[in-house]
This record gives structure tokens, sequence and C-alpha cells, in this order.
């Protein structure tokens, strides 16, 4: 008869993350997506709107770092809220549009 012992921890094989490719790939190609529309918000602010060029500049950087501070709100959401994945899935939808 053998003896099992429960007190050992069983060792956990993990072949890597499967989701981590599609969420890196969803990143990126929001990264490219803001830094495009920043690049034409600027041209389009000074030549439709005649803007001067500090007021469009200044307008940007209000763009870029609402944009760069908008995953801290997704993490406070995520974490107390909704769960990653749900999270995730509304931002990646709210990107496409």
């Amino acid at each position: 008869m053998e003896i099992v012992n429960d007190d050992e921890p069983k060792e956990v094989n993990y072949r890597g993350i499967k989701a981590m490719p599609y969420i890196i790939g969803n990143e990126t190609f929001e990264k490219l997506g803001t830094i495009g529309t920043s690049s034409n918000l600027t041209v389009y602010l000074t030549t439709v709107f005649n803007m001067k060029n500090v007021s469009a500049a200044t307008l940007m950087n209000v763009f870029t770092g609402t944009t760069n501070l908008s995953p801290l709100v997704g993490a406070f959401l995520s974490d107390a809220y909704f769960g990653r994945y749900k999270t995730l899935g509304f931002a990646s939808i709210s990107s496409f549009t």
C-alpha cells in the first residue's frame, strides 16, 4: 500500500499565457491609432479650425496626456468592479469607434 503525502505542493507546468499575444497586439494597434490620430488632428486643427500652432500643440498635449492616463482609470475599474476580461473587451470595442 502506498502512502500519499498531501503536504507536498503539486508542480504546475504552465507553457505560456495564451491570451498575451492578443493583449499585446491590441495595445500595439491602439497606440498606433492614437499616434496617427494625434498627427492628423494637429494638421486638422491648424488648417480647418485656423488655430495657432501653440494652441493646437497645447490641445494635443492634453489629448495625449488623457490617452496615456486613461489606462489607470481602466485598471481601477477592472480591479474594483468589472474584472480584467470585461474591461479589456469594453476598451477594445470603444477604441474601434
